[in-house]
C-alpha cells in the first residue's frame, strides 16, 4: 500500500477554486436542466426567450433550445474563466484577485441558470408564448442567487494573499557630477492580452455592424458603436508604451501622446527593479491601481520599474532591462540630493 507524499496532493487553493468555478456550475446548470427537461412536455411549443428594457418579450425561440441555452451559457462562461485563471494558480501566483474569480464563475453560472429555468417555468402554465410573463421577477430571484452563490463560493475558498513584489533595490550607476545620461526603452502589451483585447474590439464591432444593417433598435446600435469606438481607442492607447528616464524623472508615454505620465525627479523618493505579477498583483492588465497605493502601466509579467514617491504613492512601469532604468534613476536621485 502506497500513501501519496502531501507535497504531491492538489493545492488546497487551486482545488477550492476548481470546486467554485468548475464543481459548483456543474450541479446547477445540471439542476437547471433537470427542471426544464421535466417541465418541457407542458410548456408551448414556442417560449419567449428575450425581453426589451419595459420587460416585454420581444424574442422567441423553440423551448427545446432553452436546456442547451442553460447548459451553454451556464457552463460556458465559468470554463472561459476558470481556463484562462487557473494556469496562473498553478504557477503559484495568488491574490485576491484569484479569489474573485472563482466566486464570479460560480456566480455567472447561478445567473444564468436561475434566469433561464425561472422564465422557462414560469411558461409552463401557458397554452402558447403570445402572451408570456413578465422578465422582473426571474430577473430580480437570478440576481438575489447570483450574490448568495457568489458569497458562498467567496468564503468556500481559503483566503490568499498578494506575493509580495520581489523587490530588488537599484544600484546607483556612476554618473559624473555634470555628466548626462538617457535611458529609453518600449514596452509593450504581452501577446495573449493584446489578442484578447483585440477580439473583443472585433467582436463588439461586428455587433455594431449587425445591429445596424439588420434594423435593430437605434438606441442599441449607437450603444454598440459607441462601446466598439471606446474599445477601440483604449486599445490602441494601452498596447504599446515608451518609457525615458533622463535629468527631469521617468516618463512613460503612450505610442500615440495619450496617456502620459511623469514622475518628477524631485518627487522620486527612491527607484527599484520588481518583479510583476499582473492578476495576483494588479487584477489584471493595463493602467491598473493595486493595494499599496500602487499605480501601474502593467503591459506583461516579469520585470518592471517602481518608484515611491515621496507622497508614499508608488509607480510602476513594465519594462525590459528595468535594473538599468532603476539604477539610473537612484543616481539621478542621488546626485539632485547632494548638490547645494
Amino acid at each position: 500500500m502506497t500513501t501519496a507524499h502531501p507535497a504531491d496532493r492538489p493545492d488546497p487553493v487551486v482545488r477550492r477554486f476548481l470546486l467554485v468555478a468548475v464543481g459548483m456550475p456543474i450541479v446547477l446548470v445540471a439542476i437547471g436542466v433537470a427542471v426544464q427537461l421535466v417541465l418541457l412536455p407542458q410548456v408551448p411549443a414556442t417560449i419567449a426567450t428575450h425581453w426589451n428594457g419595459a420587460g416585454e418579450a420581444d424574442g422567441f425561440a423553440p423551448a427545446w433550445t432553452q436546456p442547451l441555452a442553460t447548459a451553454a451559457f451556464g457552463l460556458g462562461i465559468p470554463a472561459l474563466i476558470a481556463l484562462t485563471t487557473l494556469p496562473g494558480l498553478r504557477r503559484g501566483e495568488r491574490g485576491v484577485t484569484y479569489r474573485l474569480m472563482g466566486a464570479t464563475a460560480a456566480a455567472t453560472s447561478a445567473l444564468t441558470t436561475v434566469a433561464f429555468t425561472w422564465t422557462f417555468a414560469a411558461q409552463a402554465a401557458s397554452l402558447n408564448a403570445a402572451n408570456p410573463p413578465s422578465i422582473w421577477l426571474p430577473l430580480a430571484g437570478s440576481l438575489v442567487a447570483a450574490v448568495a452563490v457568489g458569497v458562498a463560493a467567496w468564503y468556500a475558498q481559503p483566503p490568499q494573499d498578494a506575493m509580495d513584489a520581489a523587490v530588488r533595490p537599484a544600484v546607483p550607476l556612476a554618473l559624473g557630477t555634470s555628466e548626462r545620461a538617457v535611458w529609453v526603452r518600449a514596452t509593450a502589451m504581452s501577446t495573449g492580452a493584446a489578442v484578447g483585447i483585440l477580439a473583443a474590439v472585433l467582436a463588439v464591432a461586428v455587433a455594431a455592424v449587425v445591429a445596424w444593417t439588420t434594423g435593430a433598435q437605434i438606441g442599441l446600435a449607437w450603444l454598440l458603436t459607441g462601446l466598439a469606438l471606446l474599445l477601440l481607442a483604449f486599445a490602441a492607447t494601452t498596447l504599446a508604451f515608451h518609457v525615458r528616464v533622463d535629468d527631469s524623472g521617468l516618463h512613460v508615454d503612450s505610442v500615440l501622446g495619450i496617456p502620459r505620465f511623469h514622475v518628477p525627479l524631485a518627487d522620486i523618493e527612491s527607484a527599484a527593479r520588481v518583479d510583476v505579477n499582473p492578476m495576483g498583483e494588479f487584477g489584471g492588465w493595463g493602467l491598473r491601481l493595486s493595494t499599496g497605493r500602487r499605480f501601474g502601466v502593467v503591459l506583461r509579467s516579469g520585470e518592471a520599474i517602481e518608484v515611491l514617491r515621496r507622497s508614499g504613492k508608488r509607480f510602476v512601469v513594465t519594462v525590459d532591462d528595468a535594473d538599468t532604468g532603476a539604477a539610473l534613476l537612484e543616481a539621478l536621485v542621488s546626485r539632485a540630493a547632494s548638490r547645494p
